[in-house]
This record gives C-alpha cells, structure tokens and sequence, in this order.
C-alpha cells in the first residue's frame, strides 16, 4: 500500500476511533442520568441530594470531556492528507521511530491500520513538542526513553 493511501486509511480510522470515544461518553452520561433517576425513587431525601449534587458533577465532568473529544473530532474532519511527502514532522504526519509509530493529530493513544500499530497524540502533548518539527535521523528523548526518527510522511 502506497504511504498516501495508507495515511488516508489512518486519518479514517482515527475518526472512526474519536466517533467511538464520543459514542462512550454520550452512552456513561446516559446510564447516569438513568441511574439517577431510578435511585431516587428509592432514596431518602437527604440522601438523594447529595446524590444528585455528586452524579451531576460527573455529568458535568462527563460533558466537558464529550466537548473536548468533539473539538478533537473537528479537528480531525478538517485535516487533509497531501501527496507531497513531509520532510519534518508535523500535525498529522506518520512519524516511524526506533519505538512506535506516531500520529500526531488528537490524543488517540493506540490504535491499529492495517495491522500496524500507531500512537495517536495530540498537538500539545509534550511527547509531540519534542518531535516537532524534526527531520528524518533525528533523535529526541522522552521519560527517559530514547527514540530516533527513522520515516516521516
């Protein structure tokens, strides 16, 4: 597989991936609405306010993290993959190392194309300030760990 149809194939697999990380947070703020609901038909008063003081602040906790991961999937939706091949890396660039495969894109961790392992991180992350903008040979060090840049495209 040529390495633009290839990274093509990455970016959809990592909007499939941050539509599932939506879909997850959309599901856990449901059950708990529900929960709620059906305990406090069980429940004291008291009880049931500070319940309900506890479930919505993880409701909202919830909902700000689902805001993040839609920002994150806008992100995603505008990125476009070039034919010309990148001679440093940056956001959305395929980066090989010694250690892993990079996605430098949106906070995706692991996830896999085509039975290859990639890490999907994001823009802020200090992981990818460290690899930003280095070049093919290039080394950069990261909790200890040593990695060499050894493919970008």
């Amino acid at each position: 597989m040529k390495k633009h149809d290839f990274k093509i194939k990455v970016l959809e697999m990592a909007k499939k991936k941050q539509e599932q990380i939506i879909n997850d947070f959309k599901s856990r703020i449901e059950d708990l609405k529900n929960s709620e609901i059906m305990i406090n038909e069980d429940q004291y008063e008291y009880d049931q306010q500070s319940l309900d003081s506890s479930t919505n602040d993880m409701i909202n906790h919830l909902a700000d993290e689902l805001n993040f991961a839609l920002d994150e999937l806008n992100f995603l939706q505008k990125m476009q993959v070039g034919e010309k091949p990148l001679d440093r890396v940056s956001l959305g660039s395929i980066v090989k190392t010694n250690k892993k495969t990079f996605f430098p894109s949106v906070s995706l961790e692991n996830f896999s194309v085509n039975g290859q392992e990639l890490f999907g991180i994001s823009g802020q992350a200090p992981l990818y300030q460290l690899m930003k903008d280095k070049k093919v040979g290039d080394s950069f060090e990261y909790k200890g760990e040593r990695y060499k840049i050894l493919e970008i495209y």
